[in-house]
């Protein structure tokens, strides 16, 4: 029933999204025009940088004429619309792109053919972003053998802890744990995988990646059989972070373009969108009882979310304090909530790794009224200090462990019930930026930027197997 269901969302997807494109023998302005503009022009003319008071991220920034007042589009004559105008001058400081390579002349002929026929936008939504709109990409084979290392972002075990899923060059590995043989390529996925999950059957992997600065997407490929990969949707900037809900019913993405955004595991259906954060959203995890998400941000904020409705429940300011023994600002890469109980941990930049609760935190926030008491009050966060020069960029929690992966290429482990050191895991020679623990197999598995992968015993702490993870 859940293939069943969730295929049918999705072939309502791709209806939705081919309504908005257009028919045949038309030309689509979602499918076609939009891409030349967030390839060549949104550098100058988007959301945050405006050239002449001219934007043309969303279908009404580009009805709306810039500083020239001459509109960019006039359906039906081209020789009168701005953006064609720009596109074919002659002279370097006036034509679009300004200094650089011109637009090639199919793609000008593109849009002067899309403006002469009326400039149709079909269904396309006049407010949200052009770029999220666009149809997904169709990603490329990854190459036979990587000539140079591939940077690990993603690891995890699948829910029996036999295979290892690790993200590669458009495509996941799969590998297996007790031999380290590579038994799968899932391909033609984003150049950059920076998330996996598995669901509880183990027979679908959700990824997040995308194209830094350029494109993220959320997908996922069946594990089972030859289908290809199917994307669930798209994103301005790449996507961070990916975590399916403790109950199996609900799936979160967080994205470089400020969102975080929550869907129906079983059928594909965006159940909110929130974007509260005013930078990078680069970690994302649920609490113990699926009833809140935690968002962790380079805003140096953590917005805890009512899971139902992504309304905002508090915001956990303990990264940026101005007094105290750990006081500063601090990126957030990584957040954890215990399977357990109602505890958060998080982690970046900075010294400590903060332990807190998000019903506390939302009562120490207060209002202006108890300012002043509140300032003075040391808070309920505990501190616990990794010894680690540079950041923390993955945390792991199961039962009263957990599991710190740094830039110094070593994994920190802590008893989460005493605060107490446990042990380091060493052997890496790079930055680590994943890790995944499984608690039936006492095994934990790591990735470097260097494209190692390591296996280790946590009852000993010794690593079980090493191996540069691409495809010989």
């Amino acid at each position: 029933m859940f293939s069943v269901v969730f295929r049918l969302g999705l072939i309502l997807a791709v209806c939705h999204f081919s309504s908005r494109i257009g028919t045949a023998g038309e030309i689509s302005f979602l499918g076609q025009i939009a891409p030349i503009l967030t390839q060549r022009c949104l550098g100058c003319h988007g959301p945050l940088k405006a050239d002449g008071d001219l934007r043309l991220h969303t279908i009404d920034a580009i009805l709306t004429p810039g500083a020239s007042g001459v509109p960019t589009i006039r359906p039906g004559q081209p020789e009168q619309s701005e953006l064609w105008v720009r596109l074919i001058a002659e002279d370097e400081s006036v034509r679009m792109p300004q200094w650089d390579d011109p637009v090639s002349a199919t793609e000008i002929e593109l849009v002067k053919q899309w403006i002469a026929e009326g400039a149709d936008f079909a269904t396309a939504d006049h407010t949200a972003s052009i770029k999220s709109q666009m149809p997904p990409r169709i990603h490329p084979i990854s190459p036979s053998r990587y000539h140079v290392p591939v940077p690990v972002n993603a690891v995890a075990f699948s829910p029996d802890g036999t295979v290892l899923a690790v993200g590669g060059h458009h495509e996941i590995l799969i590998w297996d744990v007790a031999t380290t043989t590579l038994l799968r390529r899932l391909q033609r996925l984003p150049e950059r995988i920076q998330a996996l999950d598995w669901t509880m059957h183990g027979k679908r992997l959700f990824l997040a990646g995308g194209t830094p600065g350029d494109y993220g997407e959320l997908s996922f490929v069946n594990i089972e059989g030859e289908a290809p990969p199917v994307v669930c949707d798209t994103f301005d900037d790449i996507v961070l972070d990916v975590g399916v809900s403790r109950s199996g019913q609900q799936l979160v993405a967080a994205s470089a373009d400020r969102s975080v955004r929550c869907y129906g595991a079983s059928d594909g259906r965006k159940m909110w969108r929130s974007q509260l954060h005013s930078d990078f959203v680069t970690a994302v995890d649920f609490s113990h009882d699926d009833r809140f998400i935690a968002t962790g941000s380079t805003d140096f904020t953590i917005k805890v979310l009512h899971a139902e409705n992504g309304q905002l429940f508090t915001t956990y300011n303990g990264h940026q304090r101005q007094f105290g023994d750990y006081k500063g600002r601090f990126a957030i890469f990584a957040v954890a909530f215990s399977n357990t109980q109602p505890l958060a941990f998080s982690a970046g930049q900075g010294e400590a790794i903060r332990i807190w609760e998000p019903e506390k935190a939302q009562a120490e926030n207060g209002s202006a009224a108890d300012m002043e008491e509140r300032f003075s009050n040391a808070g309920h966060t505990k501190h616990l200090p990794h010894g680690s020069q540079r950041s923390v960029f993955q945390l792991r929690v199961y039962g009263n462990r957990l599991f710190a992966a740094t830039g110094d290429g070593v994994i920190k482990e802590y008893d989460t019930l005493t605060l107490s050191h446990i042990r380091d895991y060493v052997g890496h020679r790079d930055w680590i930026f994943a890790l995944d623990y499984h608690p039936l197999s006492g095994h934990l598995a790591t990735g470097s930027y260097d494209g190692e992968v390591r296996l280790w015993d946590v009852t000993t702490g010794e690593t079980i197997a090493a191996f540069a993870a691409r495809p010989q």
